[in-house]
């Protein structure tokens, strides 16, 4: 009897390890769980924060490139602010590039289905790649077998991205020769083909096309560069639409690449009207007639948005943030509001939130560089008519202001000077001047501001170091590592200090 008591007694207390064990574990599962999910939004935040971050300086760099490049310069001059621009285009492909990447990994990629016209879709592409084409000494061919009598159903922008990656990479394999899209479709498919003439690669590479971070061998990246990540990209997104990428080649004669997507027809047909508009889509640079309202806080980015503005034929107002623009608002009527959404005082998101509100029916504008699909969703909810991205796209900007605006002539640029960097070194020793003064009164909010817009404009004017050192002080503040940060606002007041003239 005493040994069953034991017995007993011992498989009670193993009973109790065993809950308490099991106890533990669900502890641990949970803990693990939570450190995935803060891991997965910490990882999400930061791809938000390295978007904006690129995207910010990128806006002036191309902005201003793209302004000058109008002007009667010496064709030096216009060859350097062709490099830069086409630097600054090539940093921003690969920043969108790492962002779908991550999106598609993530499972988190959507594909927005909605009636488009594909003669205008295809109007676009060649617009954007002939100057490019040219360039190389390339004839670019884009033809349709069969005009649409209708709009067809899918997604406008990624089929249009799918195609410029194609595009492009026939472009970069081809040197003086011929580089050809052709569309045309069957009762079940559409199907738009990429056939070029160039160096073309064999049979046993093309299976590793469209994994991410490959290409054909390791001499291709070295002769004509890139990351391998635009096939990857294009391959994911034929198959989120349904459909697919099939590729032919043939070394030293050239390639095909036919994307073949679901041809999904809709009741909307294509009016005189709209084949008037596709045929001159091309005209970018047409003026327009309308006041704006532009919510931006960096001077910099204030100027440059005016001047691209102002150069269409239209009446620019600036508010310094979400605030002023509220205010203006109210005083004044205007026919479209682009809204910065990082402000101070009073953000883009709070300042759209007030005007609807108030009953304010004019068309706002996001001009942000947060352009991950959750600010969109945001932006899209507060009641806004439209998306723009920094940096500024000037197709895309011209296309908003069209749904929007008049459109009485051509537009004409003025002379550039040297107004834009004088305002940058003003700004860095005013800004020099606020962060003696807020360390002196341990003024941290006012610090982290000052920081916030140095770090966007520093960049933008070729002091990426400085704009770098802006954003560790706005880190430090974050983390609430005063003692940090407080050290850094010394240094970034010192190294503004050097800059100055």
């Amino acid at each position: 009897m005493r040994r069953y008591v034991v017995s007993q007694r011992k498989q009670r207390q193993l009973m109790l390890e065993n809950q308490e064990e099991v106890k533990r574990l669900l502890v641990e599962a949970e803990l693990a769980r939570n450190l995935a999910d803060e891991a997965n939004s910490s990882k999400d935040n930061f791809l938000a924060s390295m978007s904006h971050e690129l995207r910010t300086p990128l806006t002036s760099i191309i902005g201003n490139s793209e302004y000058l490049l109008g002007q009667d310069e010496p064709t030096d001059l216009k060859a350097v602010l062709r490099d830069i621009e086409s630097a600054g285009r090539a940093q921003l492909a690969l920043v969108n590039d790492i962002l779908d990447m991550s999106k598609i990994s993530s499972g988190k990629f959507t594909i927005d289905e909605a009636p488009y016209n594909l003669k205008v879709l295809l109007t676009d592409v060649e617009n954007m790649l002939s100057v490019r084409a040219k360039d190389t000494g390339n004839q670019l061919l884009v033809s349709q077998k069969r005009e649409q009598q209708t709009y067809l159903k899918g997604d406008a922008q990624r089929i249009s991205q799918i195609l410029i990656n194609l595009l492009s990479n026939a472009i970069k394999f081809t040197s003086n020769g011929k580089v050809m899209l052709t569309t045309w479709n069957d009762s079940s498919y559409l199907f738009l083909e990429v056939r070029d003439t160039g160096i073309g690669m064999p049979a046993e590479t093309v299976e590793r096309l469209f994994k991410p971070f490959e290409q054909a061998d390791s001499s291709i990246s070295k002769r004509f560069g890139g990351t391998g990540l635009g096939l990857f990209i294009s391959h994911n997104l034929a198959e989120l639409m349904g459909g697919e990428i099939q590729v032919t080649s043939c070394e030293g004669e050239g390639s095909t690449f036919t994307l073949r997507l679901p041809y999904i027809v809709t009741a909307k047909t294509i009016t005189q009207e709209d084949r008037e508009e596709s045929a001159s889509h091309s005209e970018l640079n047409a003026k327009l007639s309308g006041s704006i309202l532009v919510a931006e806080d960096t001077i910099e980015l204030q100027l440059l948005e005016r001047r691209i503005l102002e150069s269409m034929g239209l009446t620019v107002r600036v508010a310094n943030n979400g605030l002023e623009a509220v205010e203006l608002a109210q005083s004044e009527t205007f026919d479209l509001i682009l809204m910065d959404m990082q402000m101070p005082e009073m953000d883009g998101i709070e300042a759209t939130r007030l005007l609807r509100q108030q009953g304010n029916t004019a068309p706002i504008v996001p001009l942000t560089a947060n352009v991950m699909q959750k600010h969109r969703k945001i932006f899209e909810d507060l009641g806004c008519d439209d998306f723009l991205g920094k940096p500024i796209d000037k197709q895309e900007l011209s296309v908003v202001l069209h749904k929007y605006l008049r459109e009485p002539g051509l537009v004409q640029i003025d002379e550039v000077d040297d107004e834009l960097m004088a305002i940058f070194f003003e700004s860095a020793s005013k800004n020099r001047e606020k962060i003696t003064n807020a360390l002196s009164q341990q003024d941290w909010k006012q610090l982290k501001e000052i920081a916030h817009t140095v770090k966007g404009s520093a960049a933008s004017f070729g002091y990426p170091e400085l704009s770098n050192l802006a954003a560790t002080v706005q880190t430090a503040f974050d983390d609430k590592d005063i003692k940090l940060a407080e050290k850094l606002s010394i240094d970034l007041g010192n190294e503004i200090a050097k800059l100055l003239p």
